[in-house]
């Protein structure tokens, strides 16, 4: 089975990016580019800003740069390149035929940004609003990884279609989308309801053995109250899920007790009985043993994603072979 991206060559400018966004979605979108077979090559740079970040294995290696660098090519910048993804600066100088520039507004709008920038001037930040403080960035690298997504698509299409373009990707453009519902309730209701009500079910809470994520609906709310049973759950200031987020500390100190008397697996358990959206919060040692994500191939046995692929509807051989 021959890989779609077979024979193209790929120029990854993620190690010159000026701003870590632009780098990780750079990043992101050659490693989908490897995963696809084309030869991906990455020059090397002292100002790489991936180099060493967090979270480290024990040997002391970035086990970012491990998924994101993978299937790449260290070579140096040598001429021809079917596509180059980098941003403004770093395609300046680029000769590739078709050429993905990430920005955090527009080319000629591109100031310093972080990821967490991104998600306060996106909205993403009222999505998880925490009762006491102030928010705290998503984990992971959203506004990165999905622009990485948006770029890969925008090459797909190019090599495709075999065009010489340059093809602009926003940063802030793709983290507003990601938050596209609290962009339709401005739009039709004038503001974030949605996110407002929402507070009263998404959230965690302890269990026997850790945590399990609550993340039910307005329409959950009474299966979830029969499956706690407690009278109390039936007052009048837990009818709405407006008043349940109103009265949040309330709720938990009547949930607490039956979700802390119980395992992970009991409440998924008896919660899936339910159709109630209910989930354990695994460590990372955990995820390798995860049925899920075991029949889905998604972590190597050291834990590396694979961000596994199917072709016509089966594992794609060809991409394992190249970073497994």
């Amino acid at each position: 089975m021959q890989a779609p991206f077979a024979g193209l060559r790929v120029l990854d400018l993620s190690a010159q990016a000026a701003q870590r966004p632009h780098a990780l979605a750079a990043a992101m979108a050659c490693r989908m580019a490897a995963l696809f077979g084309a030869t991906v090559m990455r020059p090397p740079s002292a100002t790489d800003t991936l180099a060493g970040m967090a979270p480290r294995l024990p040997d002391g290696s970035s086990a970012l740069e491990r998924f994101l660098l993978a299937g790449r090519v260290t070579t140096p910048h040598t001429s021809p390149f079917d596509a180059a993804v980098g941003d403004s600066a770093a395609l300046a100088t680029s000769d590739a035929r078709l050429k993905v520039r990430l920005s955090v507004f527009s080319p000629g709008d591109d100031p310093p940004m972080s990821e967490l920038g991104l998600l306060a001037l996106s909205g993403m930040l009222a999505a998880v609003r925490p009762r006491h403080g102030t928010p705290s960035r998503f984990g992971g690298h959203q506004p990165g990884y999905a622009a990485g997504l948006a770029a890969f698509t925008a090459m797909a299409a190019g090599l495709r279609a075999r065009r010489a373009d340059t093809v602009d990707v926003s940063l802030f453009d793709v983290t507003c989308w990601l938050n596209w519902k609290a962009a339709a309730g401005v739009l039709l209701l004038g503001s974030q309801a949605a996110a407002n009500e929402s507070r009263g079910g998404w959230h965690t809470l302890p269990a026997r053995d850790g945590h399990v994520a609550l993340v039910y609906m307005a329409k959950d709310w009474p299966a979830l109250r029969d499956l706690v049973a407690d009278p109390r759950l039936h007052e009048p200031r837990f009818a709405t899920q407006a008043l349940r987020g109103a009265n949040l500390d309330a709720l938990d100190a009547i949930l607490h007790p039956w979700f802390q008397s119980r395992t992970r697996a009991e409440i998924t358990r008896l919660a899936q009985a339910k159709r109630i959206p209910i989930g354990p919060v695994l460590s990372p040692g955990e995820l390798l043993h995860d049925a899920q994500h075991q029949a889905r191939g998604f972590l190597s046995p050291d834990g590396t994603p694979r961000l596994p692929l199917l072709w016509d509807g089966a594992p794609a051989a060809w991409s394992e072979a190249r970073v497994g």
